[in-house]
C-alpha cells in the first residue's frame, strides 16, 4: 500500500473500538475535499491488531523517546559494524531505555480500561518495537507512530542482541528472589502511573468530542436559520 494522506495519520492511534468510525470520518473528509482516491485508501485500510494501535499511541505519547529509539539503533548498527565497543555498548543501552519507556507506555494501552495486559500481550509489544526499530522503513513508522501491522520478530541482524527490557545484571551472581520481586513491584507501580494518565487523557478526549460535537448542532442549526431567512428574503 502507498504511503497513506497526512490526514489518516491519526487513524493509527485510535483507541481498537473507536477505528471504524475514526476511518468513517477521515475518508468523508477526503471525499469532501474532492480526494476521491485518498479517501478509497483510507476506507480500505484494515484495523490495525490492538498491539499496533497501541504501539502507535506510545510513539504519539512519547514522541522524544520514539526519536531516541530510532536515533539510537541506527549508532547500534554502524557501532556494530565499526568495532566500536564502548560507541556500541553506549548506543544499545540508549535503544534500551528508549523501548523501555515505549513498551511501558504501549502496555498501559493495550491492556484497556480496568485490564492487565496478559503476558502474551506484553511479548508481542516487545516483539514489534524489536523489529520496528531493525527495519529503517519501519523505523520511521514508528517516530511517525504509523505502523500498519506486526512484523515478525527474528532475523534483526545488528539488533539480534538488543533487547527491549535489558536490565543490569550482574555477571558474578545471579538476581536474588527479593531483588526480583522489587523489580516486578516498581514495573506494577509505574504502569498503574500509565494507566491513570490513559484515563485522565481519555477523559478529556471524550470531553473534547462532546464540546465539537455541540459547537457543530450548533453551527448546523445557525446556518438553517440564516437559510430561511435568506429565502424568505428572496421572496420580498
Amino acid at each position: 500500500m502507498s504511503e497513506l494522506p497526512a490526514e489518516a495519520a491519526r487513524l493509527l492511534s485510535a483507541a481498537p473500538d473507536a477505528f471504524v468510525e475514526e476511518r468513517k470520518r477521515v475518508a468523508a473528509e477526503l471525499r469532501e475535499a474532492g480526494r476521491a482516491d485518498e479517501a478509497a485508501q483510507v476506507a480500505a485500510l484494515r484495523k490495525p491488531t490492538a498491539v499496533v494501535l497501541a504501539v502507535n499511541r506510545a510513539a504519539r505519547d512519547r514522541p522524544q523517546a520514539a526519536k531516541d529509539a530510532a536515533e539510537a539503533a541506527g549508532r547500534v548498527g554502524k557501532t556494530q559494524l565499526s568495532g566500536e565497543q564502548d560507541a556500541y555498548r553506549t548506543a544499545v543501552a540508549d535503544l534500551d531505555r528508549a523501548l523501555d519507556l515505549l513498551a511501558e507506555v504501549a502496555v498501559a494501552h493495550v491492556g484497556g480500561r480496568g485490564k492487565e495486559a496478559t503476558d502474551a500481550m506484553r511479548q508481542r509489544v516487545r516483539d514489534l518495537l524489536r523489529s520496528a526499530v531493525a527495519d529503517e522503513t519501519a523505523r520511521d513508522a514508528l517516530v511517525r507512530g504509523a505502523l500498519l501491522a506486526e512484523q515478525e520478530a527474528s532475523g534483526f541482524g545488528s539488533f539480534a542482541g538488543a533487547a527491549v527490557t535489558t536490565r543490569p545484571r550482574s555477571s558474578k551472581k545471579k538476581a536474588t528472589a527479593a531483588e526480583r520481586a522489587s523489580v516486578e513491584r516498581e514495573r506494577r507501580k509505574r504502569e498503574k502511573a500509565l494507566k491513570e494518565d490513559l484515563r485522565r487523557a481519555e477523559r478529556a478526549f471524550r470531553e473534547a468530542e462532546r464540546t465539537v460535537a455541540k459547537a457543530e448542532r450548533e453551527r448546523d442549526e445557525a446556518e438553517k436559520a440564516a437559510n430561511a431567512a435568506r429565502a424568505a428574503l428572496e421572496k420580498l
